[in-house]
């Protein structure tokens, strides 16, 4: 990402992952990547072994890797690299997408999950979504997940994260929120906005107004998804972003 003239400012993370072969369904071909997932739908948790070094709350690193070498952002990028909490998503993901953008940061997009055809494959979370974005002129924009890994159903499609995957990777978003310090979180979608919101809260992208939650300042939006289906104008969506972008100003 690119810094100036409204264009999204230089990560300070590294890009995209290196997938761990324990991590991946190998180098099959689709149709048996789709079987072996699809076999072992059901399996039970297990974690990939290695030697580990607590760095803080939240964060461990293998011991071929020198804290003294990362900042936090980067050591929480390696930690979240390294997680096996959810069997099925490790076997079928081809890499790991930890959040991407600026820190500190003005705005933080919370999405879903990676996309198989999106995150899953560069290791960039939402690349779509900087057309938008620039559009806009935000800038120090930071973009993740709820989940980190690609969800696939039995035959090799995207699907919605279960809720034990959107737990098992709430601390890893948290330690992101943490780190970068956001004025305002963006919900893409119902689902981050419950997570992030509150089950009661009312979804309203339309009439979009910033609330105080647990000291996070949430803002509704349809995810990106959404529109690409037509199912929401993109022209409205942009509108959406603007009224984003005066919310960042006024509260700058």
């Amino acid at each position: 990402m690119r810094t100036g003239g409204g264009r999204l400012e230089r990560p300070l993370a590294g890009r995209a992952e290196t997938c761990c072969a324990a991590a991946a369904c190998g180098a099959s071909s689709t149709r048996s990547r789709k079987a072996t997932c699809a076999a072992n739908s059901s399996g039970k948790s297990s974690r990939i072994g290695s030697t580990t070094i607590r760095v803080d709350k939240f964060l461990t690193l293998s011991s071929t890797l020198s804290p003294d070498f990362l900042d936090p952002l980067e050591r929480l990028r390696a930690s979240i690299s390294e997680c096996a909490l959810c069997p099925s998503l490790v076997r079928c993901r081809s890499r790991v997408v930890p959040g991407d953008g600026a820190a500190p940061a003005a705005v933080a997009f919370v999405g879903l999950a990676p996309g198989r055809f999106g995150g899953d494959r560069t290791g960039i979370p939402f690349t779509g979504l900087h057309r938008m974005i620039h559009r806009a002129r935000l800038r120090r924009v930071f973009i993740t997940n709820l989940v980190r890994c690609n969800p696939r159903d039995a035959r090799g499609r995207n699907r919605d994260p279960s809720a034990e995957e959107i737990a098992n990777c709430h601390a890893h978003l948290e330690a992101e929120l943490e780190l970068v310090r956001p004025r305002v979180v963006a919900c893409l979608g119902r689902i981050a906005w419950r997570e992030l919101a509150g089950r009661d809260a009312p979804f309203n992208p339309r009439r979009a107004q910033p609330q105080i939650v647990r000291g996070k300042r949430v803002f509704p939006m349809y995810h990106p998804a959404y529109v690409n289906r037509g199912a929401y104008p993109e022209r409205t969506y942009a509108r959406d972003f603007a009224r984003l972008a005066r919310l960042l100003q006024e509260l700058s």
